[in-house]
């Protein structure tokens, strides 16, 4: 999506560097996964009493929440 994140450095974001990977406010995604998912979307990473999101849990988050048209 960006040039946010170099993978090999730090592979887990924070709620707030995960907000910024998805461009969405942090309020809307802490939203999301507090009070719709019930903190289980996007998957999360916990250490300890910390909460980290892989690249790769939210772009699966992405595909899972993308409507589907008909085809063309």
């Amino acid at each position: 999506m960006n040039d946010l994140v170099d993978k090999q450095s730090n592979p887990l974001l924070s709620i707030e560097r995960a907000s910024k990977y998805l461009e969405l406010p942090v309020d809307t995604l802490k939203h999301h996964y507090y009070n719709v998912s019930n903190q289980t979307a996007p998957t999360p990473t916990r250490i300890g009493t910390r909460i980290f999101f892989t690249l790769n849990s939210l772009d699966e988050f992405v595909e899972g929440n993308t409507q589907k048209t008909g085809s063309l």
